[in-house]
């Protein structure tokens, strides 16, 4: 579970492994009573370690946050990539490769239910900042699908049809509502339960008629 958010491989980092125990300290925290009500003493207690140490890593609980955020899409967004690739590699049909990709998306998340909650309602809580984040990596969601899409058109030209950036995007949005509605209610590790559901909106936007 813990690989989801894991600064222990980034050498830019002095004491990786407490920062991480932060970082999922967080986590758990907003699971159990939400970002607004968490407080540092909080996050010092899960993590068991003070909170001049908290301190000393980040400035306050939104940058924990926008970090814990971040990196959790980054590994997300990385074991998509690798799905696609290595179901490319396979020959799979292009249907097929969607649904590698999306069970790659929901699996991820669904190892580690307090950052798939974190990622999907308590961000939306925090600042600006967050708020800007949260703009930036469903854009990114946006534009690797892009990429998969417009592949797929050229290499399937009468089966898939190319898709506006703009039916991307609500589609990426609709999926993410399908996954917050299994978070909200607690279903985190069930979310490759709606690996089909994901697939057929995808499937269903993406064949020629």
């Amino acid at each position: 579970m813990h690989t989801l958010v894991d600064p222990t491989a980034d050498p830019g980092l002095d004491d990786a492994h407490r920062r991480g125990r932060i970082l999922w300290a967080l986590a758990d925290c907003m699971a159990e009573k939400g970002y607004q009500a968490t407080t540092i003493s909080d996050i010092a207690r899960a993590a068991r370690v003070s909170k001049t140490v908290v301190y000393a890593h980040f400035r306050d609980k939104e940058e924990c946050l926008l970090e814990l955020y971040s990196r959790a899409n980054d590994t997300v967004l990385a074991t998509v990539r690798r799905a696609q690739e290595d179901a490319h590699a396979a020959g799979l049909p292009w249907p097929e490769r969607l649904r590698a990709g999306l069970a790659a998306y929901l699996g991820t998340l669904a190892a580690g239910p307090a950052v798939a909650w974190a990622s999907l309602v308590e961000v939306q809580a925090a600042g600006r900042q967050a708020q800007a984040l949260r703009r930036r990596v469903v854009d990114t969601y946006v534009d690797l699908l892009v990429e998969v899409v417009g592949g797929l058109a050229r290499e399937h030209p009468d089966e898939v049809r190319p898709l506006p950036r703009e039916l991307v995007l609500a589609a990426v949005g609709g999926i993410n509502e399908l996954m917050l509605a299994r978070v909200e209610r607690g279903e985190a590790e069930r979310l490759l339960e709606d690996v089909d559901a994901a697939t057929a909106t995808l499937v269903g936007l993406l064949q020629q008629r």
